[in-house]
């Protein structure tokens, strides 16, 4: 396979898994929320802590979690190609231990970090439960990644 090739390869799987993750993420977490769980919107809350208020929040959210979520799936992708785990199950027990490992990172900072220093009253009580949807969102968004590399013909 010529680099030309592999690098095409690499991108449409990535952006197809980023896509995929980034839905089970959201997914993961709306049923959470909708369960009564956890309250709050993380695309909302992303938004705002950029924006400062409500008003464009959703939209800028939005563009900021899919380009991270495509951009963490090159990562992701460029992981599993490095150590050689692209084939299932390998590639869906790395994908969920590294969605694992980001979901700790991120709900440690969201809790501890953010939150306190959110502008918008309604984000600044992070407690465990918004710490924990963000930890089994990030495990989901790892394991789609891990099955769509390990799913994909092309690498």
């Amino acid at each position: 396979m010529t680099t030309t090739m592999f690098l095409i390869n690499y991108l449409v799987t990535s952006l197809v898994a980023g896509v995929l993750g980034g839905l089970a993420m959201e997914l993961v977490m709306w049923l959470i929320a909708r369960a009564g769980l956890a309250k709050g919107d993380m695309i909302l809350a992303l938004g705002s802590l950029l924006t400062k208020s409500r008003e464009n929040a959703y939209r800028t959210g939005l563009y900021i979690h899919v380009t991270a979520a495509l951009g963490f799936a090159l990562v992701y992708t460029l992981l599993l190609v490095t150590i050689g785990y692209t084939q299932l199950p390998y590639s869906l027990a790395v994908g969920l231990g590294v969605g694992v490992l980001h979901g700790i990172v991120v709900s440690l900072m969201l809790v501890w970090v953010v939150a306190d220093r959110h502008p918008l009253e309604e984000f600044k009580e992070a407690d465990l439960l918004v710490g924990l949807s963000h930890f089994a969102g990030h495990i989901a968004y790892g394991g789609v990644v891990g099955a769509v590399v390990g799913l994909s013909p092309y690498l």
